[in-house]
């Protein structure tokens, strides 16, 4: 199989490696191709994964910025090392490159987000299957940009997503070769773009640490005001505000089922806590609260929060994906659904519009998400759906 992997982040160099060690062809596309070396690898930190070996190191087949060189022979397209926000950018990019008679694999390492409305706005009617994983397969981050990648930790549990949520082509079967999983779950998109991840967390994070930051003040890095670490050090106000934006989103994903009762995956649980046990598992050292779990999961020790050096400290990156995307790819989505359900969501409306006003953007006004920027937002009611034909998408809306 031809792969060509589409990014330059974290996870690029990481599943790259990955393919070409499982026996594929592998491309790498990303803006920068000067920047990076052949091999690639990454380090593995995780003892219970890969056998324990930490390095590995594969030399791919190319590397370039060119999408007419590695999209067209490409058998997979897979997104990973690239934020969420730039999917319909890259996207249009791919599209005139992509044959819609060829069964083409196009996949992504975040399936949140609608990832699968936007493949379908995009390239439209075709013979491609769209597919990704419902998170990223490991926590991880870079070592050396271009160059070496490193896994911190592996998943416990992951699902890979599927439109019908059925993997009639055994997707699963082809990922688990790639990342050496033996365990994979499927989903469908509605599940990934609803289970707990990176809008549950990091927004009710950086509210409990800057809600009321006037945009001037300057902190010094390692205080309680501006912890270095954004779970090693995360604090009870946090801890507490990820535990009441839990229970709104459990609020939705109930009001969901009832409204679609044949679908069995809204009637899992997307607590916050199941669903880190589910991903981290035994490696948890105390599950008896939010606050414990996230601060003793050994994968998230080393991941930092979002911030900008500046003359006598620092100050919060706004910049930062935390900030840009999980709120426009992950609450403006769920709002949008509580708001065809009817649901309250009373913290999540204030997180968007702290995180709005940080950001100099409007989103939800007067609790309705006709702002001037919600042109940025992945809302399901811009597509057509409706709260009866969400888990369809863009190709089956009927």
């Amino acid at each position: 199989m031809y792969i060509t992997v589409v990014g330059g982040g974290n996870s690029t160099a990481i599943f790259a490696t990955q393919a070409k060690l499982a026996g594929h062809e592998v491309a790498i596309l990303t803006r920068k191709p000067e920047k990076w070396s052949n091999p690639v690898g990454f380090e593995n930190q995780d003892p219970e994964y890969l056998d324990g070996v930490t390095n590995f190191e594969a030399t791919v087949d190319l590397i370039t910025s060119d999408a007419a060189a590695c999209i067209p022979q490409a058998d997979m397209i897979f997104i990973a090392g690239l934020p969420i926000h730039f999917n319909y950018e890259i996207l249009h990019k791919l599209a005139p490159h992509i044959d819609r008679q060829k069964r083409v694999y196009i996949g992504t390492v975040c399936a949140y987000g609608g990832f699968n409305w936007i493949v379908a706005d995009v390239l439209g009617e075709g013979n491609y299957v769209i597919f990704g994983t419902q998170q990223i397969p490991w926590t991880c981050g870079t070592l050396e940009y271009g160059k070496r990648g490193v896994v911190f930790g592996k998943k416990a549990s992951m699902r890979v997503a599927t439109e019908d949520g059925k993997d009639e082509h055994d997707i699963k079967g082809m990922l688990g070769k790639i990342l050496r999983l033996d365990t994979i779950q499927d989903a469908d998109f509605l599940f990934s773009s609803l289970w707990p991840n990176n809008p549950l967390v990091h927004p009710p994070i950086l509210y409990a640490l800057f809600k009321d930051w006037d945009g001037k003040k300057v902190f010094q890095l390692g205080s309680p005001e501006a912890p270095e670490y954004i779970y090693a050090e995360l604090n009870e106000q946090a801890a507490e505000n990820i535990g009441k934006l839990s229970d709104e989103h459990v609020a939705i994903v109930k009001a969901l089922s009832a409204a679609n009762p044949d679908n069995e995956f809204l009637k899992l649980d997307y607590g916050y806590m199941p669903s880190l046990i589910y991903a981290y598992g035994d490696s948890i050292g105390d599950t008896s609260s939010i606050y414990k779990a996230i601060r003793s999961t050994p994968a998230y020790a080393k991941h930092k929060n979002p911030y900008v050096q500046v003359e006598g400290g620092v100050i919060p990156n706004v910049e930062h994906k935390f900030f840009t995307t999980d709120v426009s790819y992950g609450l403006c989505t769920y709002k949008d659904i509580a708001l065809m359900l009817d649901v309250p969501t009373p913290l999540m409306d204030d997180i968007i519009y702290w995180n709005q006003k940080m950001i100099n953007k409007e989103y939800l006004v007067d609790g309705k998400l006709t702002g001037k920027d919600c042109g940025e937002c992945i809302l399901p009611s811009r597509y057509g759906l409706n709260k009866t034909n969400l888990h369809m998408g863009m190709r089956k809306k009927e």
